[in-house]
């Protein structure tokens, strides 16, 4: 496994340290409240400087009049003109590249080993932006300098703590420039979409843009697909799942907003007794504890792929779904936007039209 973070960008950090030292494999920090800034007050626009020629971050051309954005901690960024160096974590740079805002940089998960993109970086391309590093911990905070961004752009899984920014390099980022966050966990995925839209309004996309309407009506094409395909099998229960050779992550929904919207089409997810953390750990000899018909596996890079637990996972086999031939995709971090998501349930749709409900009782 890559000395990222294992199963799911979502997880409890202090939890992350625990299963660091079980595993012994990786070492991972906490990310715990640190040097955030009380809710209400925003980071100093110090760095926040003109750029030297053109930027593809803003589709409408720079206001010149002041700019403000309240972002998910309650911080207001104010800067003298709208952002047009924009630098996002890749999940963030996905979302809004879809609406027509183009980062000059990005940070976090973008290409597999194999030299293809992850998935959570969507369809930003990468030939057109710098990189400021892959894993966790490796932000290049003197190439972040040297673009001389007006804003950088992340998400939090569990405030006030940024992703992909570790509290110890926190204030040496917001000198470079201030930071805006949109909370991802504990909610729907419509949600964290409509206030990736609203940021990117604040930026200058165009929503009733052609590309952007077609995405909305793709989105709601596809929910209604999904729900189909969800009615169309009662009694039908799916467990989200990832692992390592040593531990097998059950995921708890109310955590994760595309899960939580599944439920809301109706599909019926394993709930994990533990509830208090984004997962369930299990060690391998407890793996068959919650029976489904389908397991939707996590298919990142630096999670242990199916295949691989079938050699050298016994137990895994023996789980009801396996034997069953019923392990599909789970893009755990996908891209925050209308156009991304759909395509996750038009495959997620055609999974469950193919699946059983009859595995498990």
């Amino acid at each position: 496994m890559r000395t990222r973070r294992p199963f799911g960008t979502p997880m409890a950090h202090r939890f992350l340290q625990a299963v660091a030292l079980l595993l012994t494999a990786v070492a991972l920090s906490a990310c715990g409240p640190g040097a955030a800034p009380p809710a209400g007050t925003g980071p100093s626009p110090v760095g926040a400087s003109e750029a030297d020629g053109p930027s593809p971050s803003a589709p409408t051309g720079a206001d010149t009049e002041p700019w403000r954005f309240t972002d998910d901690r309650g911080v207001t960024v104010t800067l003298p003109r709208r952002p047009v160096r924009i630098v996002a974590q890749s999940t963030a740079a996905a979302a809004l590249w879809d609406l027509g805002i183009r980062p000059v940089a990005v940070f976090g998960p973008q290409r597999r080993p194999d030299g293809s993109k992850e998935p959570e970086i969507g369809n930003v391309d990468l030939s057109a932006v710098e990189s400021l590093g892959e894993q966790w911990g490796e932000l290049d905070l003197e190439k972040l300098a040297a673009l001389r961004p007006d804003l950088i752009v992340t998400t939090m899984y569990q405030p006030p703590s940024l992703w992909y920014i570790p509290d110890e390099v926190r204030e040496k980022v917001e000198a470079i420039a201030p930071t805006v966050a949109i909370h991802v966990a504990g909610r729907p995925i419509t949600e964290v979409i409509d206030r990736f839209e609203e940021l990117a309004r604040a930026l200058g996309a165009d929503l009733s843009a052609p590309q952007v309407a077609a995405a909305r009506q793709r989105f709601e094409q596809a929910s209604a697909s999904l729900r189909e395909a969800i009615a169309a099998k009662p009694g039908l229960k799916a467990m989200f799942a990832g692992a390592s050779l040593e531990t097998l992550w059950v995921a708890v929904p109310s955590w994760y907003p595309d899960l939580l919207y599944f439920q809301q089409l109706g599909l019926d997810i394993v709930v994990p007794e533990q509830t208090d953390q984004f997962y369930e750990a299990l060690s391998w000899e407890q793996a068959l504890k919650y029976p489904a018909d389908l397991i939707l596996y996590d298919r990142r890079s630096y999670v242990v792929p199916p295949e691989e637990l079938a050699r050298k996972v016994p137990t895994w086999n023996q789980h009801p779904a396996v034997k069953a031939g019923q392990v599909g995709p789970w893009y755990a971090t996908a891209a925050f936007s209308r156009e991304g998501f759909a395509a996750i349930m038009e495959e997620l749709a055609a999974t469950i039209r193919q699946a059983r409900a009859d595995v498990v009782d």
